[in-house]
């Protein structure tokens, strides 16, 4: 590279950061007015730099300082803090619906199939529509019932597992035991099968919710999205399209399955089929018409696997441990805590 052309790079990018530079002090100030009180923030990292490895108690102490109500920067994003139960009433309760949408994070552009998502949509009249659907054909409560045996099944294969693994003082992890059967259960309610390693959902899974909690740092400066300075986007979009390629042959498999034999037992997936390209909301007329297609039954499969994962098995794990703890505590004489790790 000559030095003339070296030289043009170098006074472009300095151009191009002042400028930033510019409209970033200026946007502060001009808003500035309008926000709560709250501490100085700097141009284009905002407050980032103040929140260190404990933001909550960053966030006390500056609420202290500046009030229950108080605005930060993270980033480019302004932000309001709330931090006491009377003003979160205001915002979660009383007015609740104006503040009901959340920030949009790029990750979400991923794995929502273009906003299709129930869970990550934005608050609106697809997201009305897309509930009421799920409520009235998927969740509703005879159809929950209708798969209480195949639960059953499972929690008692779980228990008898558990009861051999006692009876033979052999050590229990119960989180993975949990994680299992959380896995088999889904994969016979959503999609009609028992386990399939064709189909081995768990490491994209838990990779997707890897990379949705991680500090992306596009979402708070937009100008260094294009760089993707962290990685992720790629990483994004290898998980992105490896759940876009399984739940095509899902979706494909259970196509021509109903074509050549009539079901005795419907899962969602053949639920949702049966209502493809129709519409969403036929009885709504007073939110947007949608057509059920591809994208939104694929963006639903994927809220409720993402939904069946983790947190189910941990939370069921903390109780289980829990009850065990207490009864070792009220019953000292009858422990037997050690067939727990």
């Amino acid at each position: 590279m000559s030095p003339s052309t070296l030289a043009l790079l170098l006074l472009g990018f300095v151009f191009s950061f002042l400028y930033i530079f510019r409209v970033t002090v200026t946007s502060y100030r001009k808003n500035d007015r309008k926000h709560p009180p709250g501490p100085r923030a700097l141009p284009i990292i905002g407050n980032l730099h103040i929140l260190g490895k404990l933001p909550h108690q960053t966030l006390y102490q500056l609420a202290k300082k500046y009030g229950p109500i108080m605005s930060i920067r993270l980033g480019c994003v302004p932000t309001i803090v709330v931090s006491s139960p009377q003003a979160a009433e205001l915002f979660l309760k009383t007015h609740d619906a104006i503040f009901a949408n959340r920030p949009h994070l790029k990750a979400l552009d991923y794995m929502s199939f273009g906003n299709k998502s129930m869970s990550f949509s934005p608050y609106g009249s697809y997201w009305r529509s897309a509930r009421k659907w799920c409520t009235l054909h998927i969740l509703s409560a005879s159809k929950v019932e209708s798969f209480a045996p195949i639960r059953r099944a499972e929690v008692g294969s779980l228990v008898a597992s558990l009861k051999k693994a006692s009876e033979a003082d052999e050590l229990v992890d119960l989180t993975m035991k949990v994680e299992e059967v959380v896995e088999d259960i889904m994969f016979k309610i959503i999609l009609g099968r028992s386990k399939d390693d064709r189909f081995d959902f768990k490491p994209l899974i838990k990779e997707l919710l890897t990379l949705l909690g991680t500090f992306n740092l596009s979402d708070f400066v937009p100008y260094l999205a294009p760089l993707d300075l962290q990685g992720l986007k790629g990483k994004l979009k290898r998980v992105s399209d490896g759940l876009d390629r399984l739940l095509e042959i899902i979706i494909d498999e259970r196509e021509q399955e109903a074509r050549e034999q009539e079901k005795q037992h419907w899962d969602f997936v053949d639920v949702m089929l049966t209502l493809l390209n129709k519409p969403l909301n036929p009885n709504d007329h007073e939110e947007q018409p949608y057509i059920v297609d591809r994208s939104i039954i694929k963006a639903i499969i994927t809220d409720m696997i993402v939904a069946s994962f983790d947190p189910s098995a941990t939370m069921i794990d903390d109780w289980a441990m829990g009850a065990n703890l207490e009864e070792e505590i009220e019953n000292p004489s009858k422990s037997n805590s050690k067939h727990f790790p």
